[in-house]
């Protein structure tokens, strides 16, 4: 199965004997309750899926990729559980053809919830304001 970009908001998925178009959303295209920022303000982290809550460590995409599309599909490509424990950017970009700087952003961050995750009493942590950070 191969992903092709086409005009920036189209993707066609490329199977056996089968062509999908996938519009892509863009977050600018979002109402603001829907923007995955916003939403994470207005309603906590809980009610973001797990492509939102990378589409907000990510920041921006690329020229390439919008930043949702592109978190949507490093989970989809790479699996949910797998990139957690990846500890290698260098690998992460080149399996899945992002720059370097953004798989170093993923890393970090997942090391970061390792880190905390295994300082804390009996393995969990009570985040009181995220303004402390």
């Amino acid at each position: 199965m191969t992903y092709k970009i086409k005009e920036r908001n189209l993707i066609l998925q490329h199977g056996l004997a089968q062509v999908r178009q996938y519009k892509i959303s863009k977050i600018k295209d979002l109402p603001e309750s829907e923007k995955p920022r916003e939403k994470l303000l207005e309603s906590g982290p809980a009610a973001l899926s797990a492509a939102e809550l990378l589409a907000v460590v990510l920041g921006v995409g690329t020229k390439k990729e919008e930043v949702f599309s592109m978190s949507s599909r490093l989970l989809r490509e790479y699996g949910e559980k797998a990139i957690v424990h990846q500890k290698d950017p260098k690998m992460i970009a080149r399996e899945l053809k992002i720059p370097e700087i953004k798989a170093c952003q993923i890393v970090a961050c997942f090391e970061l919830g390792r880190r905390f995750f295994l300082k804390s009493p009996g393995g969990s942590i009570t985040i009181r304001s995220g303004s402390s950070f």
